[in-house]
């Protein structure tokens, strides 16, 4: 098959972004989730999580370049590693992950019969 057929189209794009952009809504809401239960200070989870899901936002907007869902991919796993240093966010950090994977597999599946036809 071409690069074009293997190469993430609009569903994936569609899809990822869609992970990326609840993912950045939780990523607020984590920083409640980080000051109750861990250990962190105040402007340290502010910074946590604001910062993450300023970096999701970011993400959603370099999907269509070719390094844009390495970003992705890269933001799932600092997510999982965020999760370290509370339980729960750990527990959404897999959940994402995981949400992640799903659709950037079944985006490029649908993308894939698409080129075809």
């Amino acid at each position: 098959m071409s690069d074009a057929v293997n190469a993430p189209g609009r569903v994936t794009q569609a899809l990822c972004s869609a992970v990326l952009c609840f993912e950045a809504i939780l990523m607020l809401l984590s920083i409640l989730v980080l000051n109750g239960f861990s250990s962190l200070p105040v402007p340290a989870a502010a910074g946590a999580g604001g910062g993450m899901a300023v970096a999701c936002v970011l993400a959603v907007g370099v999907l269509g370049r070719g390094w844009g869902y390495v970003l992705g991919h890269v933001l799932q796993v600092l997510m999982v590693a965020m999760g370290l240093l509370a339980a729960p966010v750990l527990f959404i950090g897999l959940l994402f992950a995981s949400l992640w994977v799903a659709a950037y597999v079944i985006g490029l599946n649908i993308d894939r019969a698409r080129a075809v036809r």
